[in-house]
């Protein structure tokens, strides 16, 4: 990608690349594939957008450099209102910031493009020389953006970008066992995507409403972390609603313990159970 930094420089005889743009789709520059919009298809389900700064190099001119973000089809849920997009500065995403996305129907999408303040502080995007080369890491993509000001320079904010469903908020135990099953399930596909601490989160409102197999999965968790007391009492739980794996996870932490009375006692409840 160095390369074409540098033929960003010799580039200054083309037209900009906002006036070589056909809609949405990318153009090939310089061997390259130039974006000028990310698009993403979100279907129904809430969705978290993560952005996080990677660099920013504002050229001579620009005042400030950021990622607008908008929403088709949804809104973007700030600071209890509700936004058809929002952009978001170089600053806010510094540390990492996390958007919440709202779809309203099934065909719901989002839209990024470069943003920027120019010299009289005005707020610009889509001219010029804007655009975005994009590069695909394991857990999300790079935004290798360029402003319209000057020569194309893809160096000027670099920003990752990543998704994943939005966790529903927690429910108020009166509530809960109403949506086990389901907070259990949703942990189950956080779970696959890797992510274990939101996971644990969901599976511990499950099984607070009286879900065994959220209590059960959040235990085999807890004790791969050594955290005993947490899992044997998850365990516990789902073994008073008969499961005969918690009643041998129970077994398992009494015997780390020493407590190898006890552990014979449960031993016997699982065969017998299962003997059923």
């Amino acid at each position: 990608m160095t390369g074409l930094y540098q033929d960003a420089e010799r580039a200054t005889d083309e037209p900009p690349l906002g006036d070589r743009y056909a809609g949405g789709e990318p153009l090939t520059w310089h061997g390259a594939k130039v974006y000028p919009v990310l698009s993403e298809v979100l279907g129904d389900v809430p969705t978290t957008v993560t952005l996080t700064l990677r660099s920013a190099q504002p050229r001579h001119g620009v005042h400030g450099l950021g990622i607008g973000l908008a929403v088709e089809g949804g809104h973007v849920q700030l600071d209890g209102r509700q936004l058809g997009g929002v952009d978001v500065w170089s600053d806010a995403m510094a540390e990492g910031i996390d958007l919440r996305v709202c779809p309203t129907g099934a065909g719901a999408a989002l839209s990024l493009t470069p943003v920027w303040v120019d010299a009289n502080e005005a707020i610009v995007s889509w001219s010029g020389n804007y655009g975005m080369l994009i590069t695909r890491e394991r857990s999300c993509l790079v935004l290798h953006c360029s402003t319209g000001v000057g020569p194309p320079d893809f160096t000027e904010l670099v920003v990752e970008f990543a998704t994943c469903p939005t966790p529903p908020d927690p429910i108020p135990p009166a509530e809960a066992g109403r949506y086990g099953g389901a907070l259990y399930d949703l942990g189950v596909a956080m779970h696959g995507r890797g992510d274990e601490l939101q996971a644990c989160q969901l599976w511990r409102q499950a099984a607070d409403s009286g879900h065994a197999g959220a209590a059960y999965d959040l235990a085999v968790v807890l004790l791969r972390y050594a955290q005993l007391d947490e899992a044997e009492h998850w365990w516990r739980m789902a073994a008073d609603h008969g499961d005969v794996r918690a009643m041998a996870g129970v077994a398992e932490v009494l015997e780390r313990r020493g407590k190898t009375t006890e552990a014979r006692i449960w031993r016997a409840a699982m065969s017998a159970e299962s003997g059923h």
